[in-house]
């Protein structure tokens, strides 16, 4: 499958964070190919017969580890240019959050994530162990808190996602 070039004109910027999706996941699979080309052995992979000589048997090899070796360098050459497509569109992306004000947002939601998943976590262990009934929950104001983050939330999310579908790059 090819894979869209990063430069392919003027688009929205959740275009390009598709693209960059689909360049991860192809990056993952190249990972996971070359880890199992480099772990294939002669061993397992040859059928040998009773007729071939030794000599035989070690071109084979030879073969064998040649053929692993391009491969292996055929997937790093692949692996080193997505990566430097996705870099290259990555950081044009945050020139564009720079100038249009949206990376302050993201790092805004990137905290507001973070305790809303403590405070979550707070309730989940309290609810485990039975030390932490509602009536704390309640009174500690968690509820409220935790809805306000959400609300802040989901209003920052929602104002990125508007910037990355009519921003163009």
């Amino acid at each position: 499958m090819e894979i869209p070039k990063p430069n392919v004109g003027k688009m929205k910027v959740s275009e390009k964070l598709a693209i960059i999706r689909i360049q991860e996941g192809e990056l993952t699979r190249l990972y996971e190919l070359r880890d199992s080309i480099a772990k294939q052995s002669f061993k397992e992979t040859a059928i040998r017969t009773e007729k071939e000589t030794t000599k035989e048997v070690e071109k084979r090899q030879k073969e064998f580890l040649e053929n692993k070796k391009s491969k292996v360098a055929e997937c790093d050459k692949r692996t080193r240019q997505l990566t430097k497509d996705i870099v290259e569109v990555k950081n044009l992306i945050n020139r564009k959050n720079v100038e249009t004000g949206i990376d302050k947002k993201l790092a805004e939601i990137k905290y507001l994530r973070i305790e809303l998943s403590k405070l979550m976590n707070l309730i989940k262990r309290g609810r485990i162990f039975d030390s932490f009934d509602s009536d704390v929950f309640e009174e500690l104001g968690l509820a409220v808190k935790i809805k306000e983050l959400e609300e802040q939330k989901q209003k920052l999310d929602n104002e990125i996602q508007k910037s990355n579908w009519s921003t163009e790059i």
